[in-house]
């Protein structure tokens, strides 16, 4: 019985090592495809490139991702993940100060920008994914499941901020949201190909321009 036992616990306690280790491999795959996907496009990165690139082989690759769109899927998660967290954290937060709305304004969007990663080769990979979804129907399912799995998330969120500050959007919360993301993205990508030295900075003051075009009393 003991045996038993002390063999439950050591199995108990590799699991973590083997799902910390998984996680790591996932992880270098995702940053390698990051850069790979920046320099040639979803297209043009084969597998062989990106376990290259990461230290892996094919089979760890395979183990790890069904496929190279699931490795798409896998990169936007986790370019979002840590900023739709913070947001949905950090944000009522904004609400909590006696600052003048305009202030406020200022404050959400440096946050919003703030947790969105400002790396060239990550905003390229971004967008050369959504480029992807376009031409190949077969990641389109997938992207389009991402997004709609994302956007409920800042929408309660965002909705409490408006409230609590007594301002009226003009339109729905959800275009509201769709305009500023679409807005970010477009001008990081000038940004990077101006070659700017204070990308975010320069984005933030556009996106609260237009957020206080869009806010009423």
């Amino acid at each position: 019985m003991s045996n038993v036992a002390t063999s439950r616990n050591e199995d108990c306690e590799e699991m973590p090592r083997v799902s910390a280790r998984r996680a790591a491999t996932r992880e270098r795959l995702a940053e390698a495809a990051i850069r790979i996907f920046a320099r040639k496009g979803v297209e043009g990165a084969t597998v062989e490139e990106i376990c290259d690139d990461a230290g892996f082989t094919r089979g760890a690759f395979y183990s790890n991702f069904e496929s190279k769109n699931a490795l798409c899927i896998d990169v936007l998660q986790r370019c979002m993940g840590s900023t739709l967290e913070a947001l949905t954290v950090e944000l009522p937060s904004v609400t909590d100060t006696d600052l003048p709305v305009a202030e406020k304004l200022d404050m959400a969007i440096r946050l919003a920008t703030r947790t969105v990663s400002g790396d060239p080769d990550t905003i390229m990979a971004i967008n050369e994914i959504r480029l992807q979804a376009v031409r190949d129907p077969e990641l389109r399912p997938a992207y389009l499941a991402f997004n709609s799995s994302t956007e409920p998330v800042l929408h309660d969120p965002v909705s409490d901020v408006i409230a609590a500050n007594g301002v009226h959007t003009g339109i729905p919360v959800a275009d509201l949201l769709s305009i500023l993301g679409t807005l970010y993205e477009q001008q990081m990508i000038e940004a990077v190909i101006a070659e700017a030295p204070d990308r975010t900075a320069i984005v933030s003051e556009k996106m609260t321009t237009l957020l206080k075009a869009l806010i009423t009393d």
